[in-house]
């Protein structure tokens, strides 16, 4: 648990990450549409989309199929709130999830 804690602690203070959990939060959007909004290269998006689905921060809704059989996935935030907190001596991830409105809260070990 704790190296998933030390992993989501990385991924929320990375700037794309931040980035990507914003523009998903209100909408779902493709990987492209977070890049023309966000600026980020499409290589680093998908790395980082990657990481977030994996860790439970996003979520692929729909998968789009174009006639030409080009898949176009959408992801969606799944977080409301996150926090990182120092306390007694230690590094605290609390994370509120949208979708049961649970709290997870993991220890970051050194």
């Amino acid at each position: 648990m704790a190296k998933g804690a030390l992993n989501l602690s990385s991924l929320l203070a990375d700037e794309y990450s931040g980035r990507i959990l914003s523009l998903t939060f209100s909408q779902p959007r493709s990987v492209q549409e977070i890049c023309n909004l966000s600026g980020i290269p499409i290589a680093v998006a998908y790395r980082r989309i990657t990481a977030l689905e994996a860790s439970g921060l996003v979520k692929c809704l729909r998968t789009d199929v174009a006639s030409s059989g080009k898949k176009c996935k959408y992801y969606m935030c799944q977080v409301d709130v996150a926090r990182l907190t120092f306390r007694d001596g230690r590094f605290e991830v609390e994370v509120e999830w949208r979708d049961h409105g649970s709290k997870e809260m993991l220890r970051v070990r050194e």
